[in-house]
């Protein structure tokens, strides 16, 4: 008998509103005009954004494998819907949007296509859930290294650095405080 249990039903990845967002890129050397809560002006290196669309938080576990799962929180602070198509980064040879599922009592990521992530919704990639996985890394990676991630939307892209945590790590180690 084959049991599918897919990911929570996409909708309700959208549940909690993003905070309003800039429309202009972002990058370690341009401070935000507005930041959110203040947190920004601390914390540039873990956000980038364009369009109205902020990700926040890309991390993955420390590894020595080719293969690692990739997370980040994505806000639409803009207003229209957009798509997340993937990733692109010179660290893996391929990466492609994953989901969790239990297949016959076995856990596997399974590649997706594109997901909506609606005006004023956040799209979060995160452990048992959504990722995007990262074959044939280029090297190990220790806690605390951190390398260049380049998000796809249907608009364009959004440039931003992974944060490497420890192995066994269930976030990133600033998730949680506000931006």
């Amino acid at each position: 008998m084959r049991v599918f249990v897919l990911l929570l039903p996409v909708l309700l990845l959208f549940a909690q509103p993003a905070p309003a967002s800039d429309t202009h890129a972002v990058s370690k050397d341009h401070a935000h005009e507005k930041p959110h809560d203040g947190d920004y002006q601390e914390h540039p290196d873990h956000k980038g954004g364009a369009n109205g669309v902020t990700a926040l938080h890309a991390w993955i576990p420390a590894t020595s494998d080719k293969e690692a799962l990739l997370f980040v929180e994505i806000e639409n602070g803009s207003d229209a819907v957009v798509r997340f198509l993937g990733a692109e980064t010179e660290m893996a040879d391929m990466v492609e949007l994953v989901g969790f599922q239990m297949t016959d009592g076995e856990a596997a990521y399974v590649p997706l296509p594109s997901v909506p992530v609606k005006p004023g919704k956040d799209l979060v990639l995160a452990p048992n859930g959504l990722a995007l996985r990262l074959t044939g890394l280029k090297q190990a990676f220790e806690k605390g290294d951190t390398f260049e991630i380049e998000l796809e939307f249907d608009f364009g892209h959004v440039d931003m650095p992974v944060q490497v945590e420890a192995a066994n790590a269930t976030r990133h180690s600033h998730a949680g405080h506000q931006h």
